[in-house]
């Protein structure tokens, strides 16, 4: 039997402020990524995840901008191709 939970997350402010950070960085991220395998799919090629993730891992050392952690940027490169896949096994 599935049962729903909801949960309120309550931030302080600093926190509220790094959640928001983190969220524009991530979606900066991803849409990135995601024109980078748009350019790679017209060419007729693919890039996998392993070499977006070290180009992201390159990436920080030269944009201050990058500030989330690793690990939270490595899942937001992950997250459309894993979380669609769990998404279609899941009954609506």
């Amino acid at each position: 039997m599935l049962v729903g939970r909801k949960y309120r997350l309550a931030l302080t402010p600093e926190r509220r402020d790094q959640a928001e950070e983190y969220g524009s960085v991530c979606r900066t991220v991803w849409n990135i990524g995601l024109e980078r395998r748009r350019e790679y799919r017209r060419r007729g090629k693919l890039i996998g995840y392993v070499q977006q993730a070290r180009e992201l891992a390159e990436s920080k050392a030269d944009h201050p901008w990058l500030a989330a952690p690793s690990h939270v940027l490595r899942v937001t490169g992950r997250g459309g191709l894993g979380a669609s896949r769990s998404a279609k096994r899941q009954p609506a």
